[in-house]
């Protein structure tokens, strides 16, 4: 009860364009965290939730 309650909190504090967004960053910021290649693939995912909002 408590566990539903507090994931809907969350749910609506990050509502409208945040929640499509929140995926896209966090995918580009565990992109960037490959060593070489992470920043240069990270970078454009991570833009793209920077777009939705």
């Amino acid at each position: 009860m408590i566990r539903t309650f507090l994931l809907a909190s969350m749910l609506l504090a990050l509502a409208g364009c945040g929640v499509v967004a929140f995926p896209f960053r966090a995918t580009g910021d565990a992109i960037k965290a490959v060593p070489v290649v992470g920043t240069p693939l990270g970078t454009p995912v991570h833009a793209v939730g920077d777009a939705i909002d």
